[in-house]
């Protein structure tokens, strides 16, 4: 039987050889919670392979005709003016009362006239003098018949080499020639006279601006003295410039809207003149387009409204409208009918600052993606969030 001291020394020796091996165990149970955790750990599941798909908006193909236009400013101008002056000599007998500095004359207004007493008397004269040569040509025709008669009875009594030379004379040709020429010098002077008579008064053939007024009635005019300063505004005109490329599709008698803001009247006028120049200050092309105001237009443009003037050109079949966020560097996205992405190049015809439009090359199949896409990449599949 043991004693209580060896039993004490026993345990201490115990003890002493399991503090020796202590890490050792430690290591040992370690190792093997280890390999129960791994080994009764669930596995985890296998990840199928797949590729992205990326949400996008798309519009569909819906194709429609463009019209291009171009808009441009100008001012209104008057086409042509015209400077009154005095074609003959005489005193200033009558003057309208429209003639003063921005009156208006209508057509048929007898505007001026200068006194007709001296112009109808020579007038009278000269044709006094057309009778008279009138009646010296009948004589001398008269003359001419006897003479003829007279060389013919002669003709057997003289040899014809020895008065040949005076033949004419026999004859009374240059009594004739002078005849004529008295007449003919009487119906022009004649001419001249109706025609001065006529220059002496005016009546207006179109509707003028008077722009301003050099004499007063009761002056005594010669011929070349200035009575006033017209400007028609039966026919104004508005010089509009464009881009040469523009310029070299407009035809002459092409129709231009002309819009005024003041007013908010908008007008139809026409292409008249393309200048076949460059302006130097702007690099661009003068057109002219021309405004005929209608007679009973109350409220018609004048000279120095500024328009806007729209010019529209060859409508273009075919043609999409998209916005610029479907347009990548001249190429658009595409959602294919396998629901992939397509890369589609296109030509634009117009572009504003929110939209542009292209050539249709689509076919109805395919729906354009509008949104702006991250690195996007050839027959990626998609997803269609929003339709519009």
């Amino acid at each position: 039987m043991t004693s209580p001291d060896e039993r004490h020394s026993l345990n201490r020796l115990y003890l002493a050889k399991f503090k020796k091996y202590q890490p050792l165990v430690l290591v040992l149970v370690a190792l093997i919670v280890t390999y129960i955790i791994q080994i009764t750990a669930p596995s985890a599941a296998v990840k199928p392979d797949s590729k992205p798909v990326i949400n996008v908006n798309v519009i569909d193909v819906r194709q429609q005709i463009f019209t291009p236009s171009y808009s441009a400013y100008g001012t209104v101008i008057a086409k042509s003016s015209l400077r009154l002056i005095a074609q003959v000599e005489g005193r200033l007998h009558y003057l309208a009362d429209n003639v003063i500095a921005g009156g208006v004359l209508n057509i048929d207004d007898d505007i001026f006239q200068q006194d007709p007493a001296d112009l109808s008397a020579l007038l009278a004269q000269r044709q006094a003098e057309v009778e008279i040569a009138s009646a010296q040509l009948s004589l001398e025709l008269g003359q001419q018949r006897i003479a003829e008669k007279d060389y013919k009875m002669m003709q057997n009594d003289f040899n014809e080499n020895e008065w040949q030379l005076d033949l004419e004379l026999l004859l009374r040709k240059p009594q004739l020639a002078q005849a004529r020429a008295q007449l003919s010098i009487a119906r022009n002077a004649l001419t001249i006279a109706e025609r001065d008579l006529e220059r002496s008064q005016w009546r207006s053939d179109k509707r003028y601006f008077v722009e301003s007024k050099s004499v007063s009635q009761g002056d005594y005019l010669v011929k070349g003295d200035e009575i006033a300063k017209l400007v028609d505004i039966t026919e104004l005109r508005v010089p509009i410039y464009l881009p040469r490329e523009l310029a070299a599709k407009v035809t002459i008698g092409q129709v231009v809207s002309l819009y005024q803001p003041d007013t908010q009247r908008t007008v139809t006028a026409k292409i008249s003149h393309i200048l076949p120049i460059l302006e130097n200050k702007v690099q661009l092309q003068k057109v002219f387009a021309e405004y005929q105001p209608a007679t009973n237009d109350l409220s018609p443009l004048i000279i120095g409204d500024f328009v806007e003037a729209t010019l529209l050109f060859a409508p273009i079949k075919n043609t999409l409208n998209v916005p610029l966020s479907a347009i990548d560097d001249n190429y658009i996205w595409l959602v294919t009918a396998n629901s992939t992405l397509k890369r589609e190049p296109v030509t634009i015809v117009y572009q504003d600052k929110t939209s542009a439009v292209i050539i249709n090359t689509l076919s109805e199949s395919e729906q354009i993606i509008s949104n702006k896409m991250h690195a996007p990449q050839a027959h990626l599949s998609v997803n269609i969030v929003e339709r519009f």
